[in-house]
Formats: structure tokens, sequence, C-alpha cells
């Protein structure tokens, strides 16, 4: 059995005890590792490598993904085909992490000018090609404005803000897949960012 079935087989034994809200540390996941496949921590067992919500250097997008990453070595067992949704996280060593791309009901897309090493593969593990042209408009629609706000429950996805918490912030649609790059005026490469975060992404 492979690490990777492993990791799959480890998160869906605890998605089935304890269900998607189980929240796990990485040193019990070492200690799961090495007392039912005799796998110690220098065996690459990396968590972070099966992450709805975070891809590392090295690591095809198709690398099975089982967890949400929550920050100080914590994770949240969701188990394989989990419909999550939200952006993708990469840090490189010593630098800010930075959004490179988004997850949609469990398929990560990574936009191509991001910086990752996996920015030539899309949620297939196939490469992908450059788009010459535009099939829609630049700016979206009232309609698709709406279902992106909706889908991303009306709150930026890098950061959380809403303006139901506070009325200062300001929501914007952006672009995963950046418009200058070929990327098209549709939901699955659409999320909600406020004025901060965008601008953020912009500078990067």
């Amino acid at each position: 059995m492979t690490i990777d079935e492993q990791m799959i087989e480890t998160t869906s034994r605890l998605v089935h005890a304890f269900g998607t809200d189980y929240i796990i540390s990485l040193q019990e996941i070492y200690q799961i590792f090495e007392a039912q496949y005799n796998r110690k921590k220098r065996d690459s067992i990396i968590p972070s490598d099966y992450c709805y919500n975070r891809i590392n250097d090295g690591i095809r997008i198709n690398k099975p993904a089982v967890f949400e990453y929550l920050g100080r070595g914590q994770y949240r067992c969701l188990g394989l085909n989990y419909p999550y949704n939200g952006p993708i996280y990469h840090k490189p060593m010593g630098l800010t992490e930075f959004i490179v791309g988004k997850c949609v009901n469990g398929e990560r897309i990574i936009a191509p000018d991001s910086g990752s090493d996996c920015q030539n593969s899309d949620v297939s593990g196939k490469p992908t090609s450059k788009i010459d042209g535009h099939k829609t408009k630049r700016e979206p629609g009232i309609q698709l404005r709406f279902k992106v706000l909706k889908r991303d429950n009306f709150k930026c996805c890098a950061c959380g803000a809403s303006p139901a918490k506070d009325s200062s912030v300001e929501l914007h649609i952006d672009h995963i897949i950046p418009w200058s790059k070929g990327g098209e005026t549709v939901l699955e490469n659409l999320q909600t960012l406020c004025l901060k975060c965008n601008i953020g992404k912009s500078n990067e």
C-alpha cells in the first residue's frame, strides 16, 4: 500500500468514526502512521501535501486531498472527495503565504501565473494549454456576481471578512486565473475577495 493509499484509508476511518469536524494534530498523524503502517516521521509523511486548501512545492495537483489545513500543525479530517470550497494557499520557504488558486467542490484549480510548481497542471494532472482568446466578457453580470457571493457565503475567501460583521468591508469579485492570463469570467474561475485582499493579491 502506498503512502497516498494509507493517507486515504486513515482519514476515511477517522471521518467514519468521528465525522468531518474531527481535528487532528501533526503529532497524532505521525503516531497513527507508526502504529498502523510502521512508518516513521522520517518516511516523508507530510500531511500538508494532502490538503484541499494548500499546495506545496513539487506536489502534483492530482495528489489526493483529505485534510483542511487549519494552521499551527492542526488538520481537519474531511476524507477523499469532500465538496470543499475555498482558496488554495502556497507558502514558499521564508516568505508570506499567498493564494495560488481555488478549490471548487473538492476540485483544485491552480492559476497558471501563481508561481507554484503545480501551475502547469489542472485538477486531473494533465498539462494546461494557453488560452489565446476570451469566450466571456471581463466583468461578470449581476446574476453571476450574486452566484459567486452566495457560493462564498458573502465573505472574503482569503481573510473571511464580511459586511455582515463589519459594514466597512467592501467585497469584490476576483478572477482566480487572471483575465490578462486567459482566465474566463465563469463561476469556477471567480472568487470573493475584500478590497484589502484583492489589492494585496494584485501586488503579488
